[in-house]
């Protein structure tokens, strides 16, 4: 008798097939995984400026007003490391209100640290031969961009959103979350109080009448009751994108645009003539037929770099571009221009109202005319102050007493 063996597997043409079906598979399942996990983040970022809303809510039930955008102590000699040089964020003042007692107490109580270093320029050392290493810092801290603070380098898990990888230098503690402006430009780097001639003044307070027409303006109290389009109609807090060196148009900004004839005229400046026609998140390179691209802040001044900076490419927004539009400055990186808030959520981004809702609000909407200008102190016509927002639905949200309709949601 003859015994056959047989031997049980499987072909290399079998093995190939099953190979194929299982890469099929994955390469299927991937998006679905990848969509997932980002609207689990997408919830958690929203959940995150809703807590930011209700410190802010929370706050004005304390103390009648909105936590201050640009605050804190000053000096006429305006050293850094001897005063915050009135430049706190309103989210210094609420982090009583959102879970960071400890975080309070440590500004707000005299402290002692290293010697000061500005964040932007490490061999600045006060004029000191040698460091001390227990240099004494003044009630509320020294200005924001002191990088020795350890309060200023803290990062704030409420203060982030998910969906941003950003991490580490040359930023200091980041912010995804940042305040409303308004929709217009001029003034609104230095608000009401302004140190000019070697002193601080109130010298704003008629360009802010003027042009602070968001919820928060710099240097200046405002309250729930100066809200009179509605606090369900008018944008309080919005989210940001945090810059990740890679010369994105929505977190580096284009410097040195002008202001007459320049960005106080023209919002769309920058996005006709310096973004890449290949990429249009990115600023063009130079190269490729193309000599000089715009000039662009320094790699540590990023768009929400420091938490506790109320200057206006940190911690501030206004709504003159759509979301996810160019950052495009009249002067420095620590003046202003279009300063759109965004997002790394497909199609728009999250915002929050006065009355603590938050919404989704996407790229494509009505923002009205975007080869314009803006409203300005001695402005004519519809660039009058006073004036109707020229940004259309999305200018009128971001103003906060012009009294535009809005109709339904958005």
């Amino acid at each position: 008798m003859k015994s056959s063996c047989h031997h049980k597997g499987f072909t290399l043409l079998e093995l190939l097939v099953v190979v194929a079906a299982i890469g099929v598979l994955i390469s299927l399942l991937l998006p679905a995984v990848q969509a997932a996990r980002e609207a689990a983040r997408r919830m958690s970022c929203s959940n995150n400026l809703s807590q930011v809303a209700l410190g802010v809510i929370e706050y004005h039930e304390a103390f009648n007003h909105l936590p201050p955008h640009g605050t804190g102590t000053f000096s006429h000699a305006n050293k850094p490391a001897n005063s915050n040089q009135f430049r706190l964020s309103f989210l210094v003042s609420i982090t009583p209100f959102i879970g960071q007692s400890p975080l309070w107490e440590a500004v707000s109580k005299e402290s002692r640290g290293s010697s000061p270093i500005l964040i932007a320029d490490e061999s600045f050392s006060m004029g000191m031969e040698e460091e001390i290493p227990s240099y004494l810092y003044p009630p509320m801290g020294p200005s924001p961009i002191v990088s020795t603070f350890k309060p200023w380098m803290f990062e704030i898990p409420t203060y982030r959103c998910p969906s941003d990888p950003g991490a580490g230098l040359p930023s200091m503690g980041r912010t995804n979350y940042a305040a409303c402006l308004g929709d217009a430009i001029e003034g609104l780097d230095q608000g009401m109080w302004r140190y000019e001639k070697g002193k601080w003044s109130p010298s704003g307070e008629q360009q802010m009448q003027a042009t602070g027409r968001g919820m928060f303006v710099p240097r200046m109290i405002t309250s729930f009751s100066d809200v009179t389009d509605g606090l369900s109609s008018t944008i309080m807090l919005g989210e940001i994108n945090t810059d990740l060196g890679d010369q994105d148009i929505r977190t580096k900004p284009s410097l040195k645009n002008g202001w007459k004839g320049g960005v106080l005229d023209d919002v769309s400046i920058c996005r006709s003539k310096q973004t890449d026609p290949l990429r249009p998140l990115f600023w063009i390179t130079p190269g490729f037929g193309v000599a000089v691209g715009p000039t662009l802040a320094a790699a540590s001044e990023g768009r929400g770099y420091r938490w506790a900076d109320a200057m206006p490419l940190m911690t501030g927004f206004n709504t003159t571009l759509p979301p996810n539009s160019t950052l495009c400055f009249g002067g420095d990186e620590t003046t202003i221009g279009t300063l759109s808030n965004s997002s790394r959520h497909p199609g728009g981004t999250h915002i929050a109202m006065g009355d603590g809702a938050i919404k989704f609000v996407t790229d494509s909407i009505e923002s009205g005319n975007n080869s314009g200008g803006t409203v300005v102190l001695n402005g004519q016509g519809q660039y009058a102050p006073n004036s109707p927002s020229p940004f259309g639905l999305w200018g009128a949200l971001g103003t906060r007493d012009q009294g535009e309709l809005i109709y339904g949601d958005f």
